[in-house]
């Protein structure tokens, strides 16, 4: 199975990309069963505040067993340790079943695991045993690659210390921009970022935009149209998606017990519209 490793980021905070990457990763895993595949799903959440946890009603959960991705950073290649901090995101039992879709959660202690591995690039010891902030998530990530058809990563608006490794990392870059000027600027800014790693080194730095994704489209407003457009401008028009209208169901829906956009309200207009971006990135 070749896994497609698809970063949902932007530089703007605000745009929707925590909301976009949980849809997306519960829309993949419902393509894959609808096809009857067996593949698997899972969603790494690389915000320290870790609201896919939120999103998919298991924060209690990883609470108790003090779950995140901070906990395998630091022990690269540690495959059991890696294995503990995935939970299944499967709640049949409360009648959302998600039986191949799965949590990599983050949590504060990510804050703390990123000053480390910035402490560590400037030890010569590090140095020494090839540490590589560059590769560091796919060193820690890298055994699970096989296991999964879609691997989702949920960026902060800050990537900073791991902007380089989740480019390192991914194949594909999904961008989240509200549909308004300032949160457009924002994204040519994460899109020039992106350019100039690849410039540096198109191998190393892999990842491409594929998809950027109007986000909180209000109705009946003029600007946010002629935002829209200059979006289909600047990334070229196959690029762009259709807009998300905006909605209170896409913030009801983690509040309603934790339950995904498509389990709240399956016949909304946000559904619909990430239904159709759910189908365009899962043909690829």
């Amino acid at each position: 199975m070749n896994t497609r490793v698809i970063a949902v980021a932007d530089n703007k905070g605000g745009v929707g990309k925590t909301t976009t990457a949980g849809i997306l990763a519960d829309g993949l895993a419902r393509m894959c069963r609808k096809h009857g595949d067996d593949a698997n799903v899972l969603i790494v959440d690389l915000d320290p505040q870790g609201n896919q946890a939120d999103i998919f009603g298991v924060r209690a959960d990883v609470l108790a067993e003090r779950l995140c991705i901070g906990n395998v950073l630091l022990e690269p290649g540690d495959v059991q340790r890696l294995q503990h901090n995935i939970i299944s995101l499967d709640r049949e039992e409360e009648g959302w079943p998600r039986p191949n879709l799965y949590l990599l959660p983050a949590s504060r202690n990510l804050e703390d695991v990123t000053q480390d591995l910035v402490v560590m690039t400037t030890m010569r010891t590090a140095k020494r045993s090839g540490f590589d902030l560059d590769t560091v998530l796919a060193d820690a990530l890298s055994p699970l690659l096989g296991s999964f058809a879609f691997i989702v990563i949920d960026c902060p608006p800050k990537l900073d210390t791991l902007k380089r490794a989740v480019y390192n990392f991914a194949d594909e870059v999904v961008v989240p921009v509200k549909a308004d000027h300032v949160s457009l600027v924002g994204a040519r800014q994460h899109t020039d970022d992106l350019y100039a790693l690849q410039q540096e080194d198109s191998r190393r730095f892999k990842a491409r935009v594929t998809l950027v994704v109007p986000t909180m489209m209000p109705s009946r407003q003029v600007l946010s149209s002629q935002v829209v457009e200059q979006m289909q401008a600047f990334y070229g028009r196959d690029l762009v998606s259709e807009p998300v209208p905006e909605s209170v169901y896409v913030k009801e829906a983690p509040a309603a017990g934790g339950q995904t956009l498509f389990e709240y309200a399956p016949s909304s207009a946000p559904s619909r519209a990430y239904a159709a971006i759910v189908e365009r990135i899962f043909n690829g």
